[in-house]
């Protein structure tokens, strides 16, 4: 087994004991309609190749510094 396999295999097994011990909040959660058609909105763009804003565009536009993600 490679080192990436193996950083792989424990990964992947941290997130599936995590799901099992926290669960999905929103499970069993209905989603409003106003929602859910600007979700499938954003995606139609996305597939039609529109560009999407790079994180640190986001962080500059609202002033969030990366030091203040981390706390």
């Amino acid at each position: 087994m490679t080192k990436e396999e193996l950083q792989e295999l424990i990964r992947d097994t941290v997130n599936e004991t995590l799901d099992n011990y926290f669960g999905d909040p929103d499970e069993g959660k209905e989603v409003k309609q106003a929602f859910m058609e600007t979700l499938l909105e954003i995606q139609g763009k996305r597939k039609q190749g529109r560009q999407t804003i790079s994180a640190e565009e986001v962080y500059k536009k609202y002033g969030i510094g990366n030091d203040e993600l981390s706390s």
